[in-house]
This record gives C-alpha cells, sequence and structure tokens, in this order.
C-alpha cells in the first residue's frame, strides 16, 4: 500500500488533501480520482457559465501523479 493525496480544486480554489489515502496500485488511484469527481460533481451547481472541478493527484513524495477534472459550460439558446 501506498499513501496518495487528492487535491481538490474548484474553479482554480485549491483544498489539499492533509490526510492522504492507501490504495494498492495505481489502478486504484485512477479510480478514486474518477470516483471522488462524480461525487464532487454531484455536490456542486455551476456557478455562472463556467466552472472546473479537478482532483490532482500526488504520492508521498509531493510528485504530481494524474489529474482529473470535469469542466461544466452553460449556454442558455433564447
Amino acid at each position: 500500500m501506498a499513501l496518495y493525496f487528492f487535491d481538490f480544486s474548484d474553479n482554480g480554489v485549491a483544498q489539499p488533501d492533509e490526510v492522504g489515502t492507501d490504495l494498492s496500485s495505481f489502478d486504484a488511484v485512477k479510480r478514486e480520482a474518477v470516483s471522488a469527481l462524480v461525487d464532487a460533481v454531484k455536490e456542486v451547481l455551476p456557478d455562472g457559465s463556467h466552472r472546473e472541478l479537478s482532483f490532482n493527484v500526488r504520492d508521498e513524495k509531493g510528485r504530481q501523479l494524474l489529474r482529473v477534472a470535469m469542466t461544466f459550460h452553460i449556454q442558455i439558446d433564447s
């Protein structure tokens, strides 16, 4: 098992993960990052016409390993 940190960002406002999560493989890291992003998307509504949510995943040494992101664009047709 290795410790991974999932730092959340909402429109560029970072919320660092200071606890970390023990996971057994890089595939588990990818699954956890995507699952966390889906959960975050469910909890927020786009504020304005654009919003980007992301998780940057780093290892115990602080190396950036992975980034998952979702961008909302709202276009109102009248």
